[in-house]
């Protein structure tokens, strides 16, 4: 029994999103498998200007999404428990890592890019 769950795994699915017919921010890998205990890292891409802050999110299957982490700063760092995410905001990169893996993991991870309201929008 012990063998069956140490190969346990989490799956992990990310989103793109869509803004006027064209991605702006993209997510990579689309989804991904991770044994219990294994780390990861998910990427974040995006080409949305101006910059305002940007955003991690845990959505677990049925239930709202929830907010792992803002990050708002050029280049910044933050970390909560075993996920940390990183901003790089002049390559327009963010990633966010998880370590020791949990079944608890398996979820959508959603990114999500702010721009700053103008008159125009």
């Amino acid at each position: 029994m012990g063998k069956h769950l140490s190969a346990c795994w989490v799956l992990l699915w990310l989103h793109h999103q869509w803004v006027a017919g064209r991605t702006q921010v993209e997510q990579s890998p689309q989804s991904l498998v991770v044994h219990q205990g294994e780390s990861c890292v998910l990427q974040c891409n995006y080409t949305v200007t101006p910059f305002n802050n940007l955003r991690w999110y845990k959505q677990d299957r049925g239930r709202g999404p929830v907010s792992l982490t803002v990050l708002a700063y050029k280049k910044e760092t933050t970390s909560s428990g075993r996920y940390s995410a990183t901003l790089d905001e002049d390559a327009k990169h963010s990633t966010l890592h998880i370590t020791a893996s949990l079944l608890d993991d398996a979820a959508t991870y959603i990114c999500v890019v702010a721009a700053p309201c103008s008159p125009d929008t």
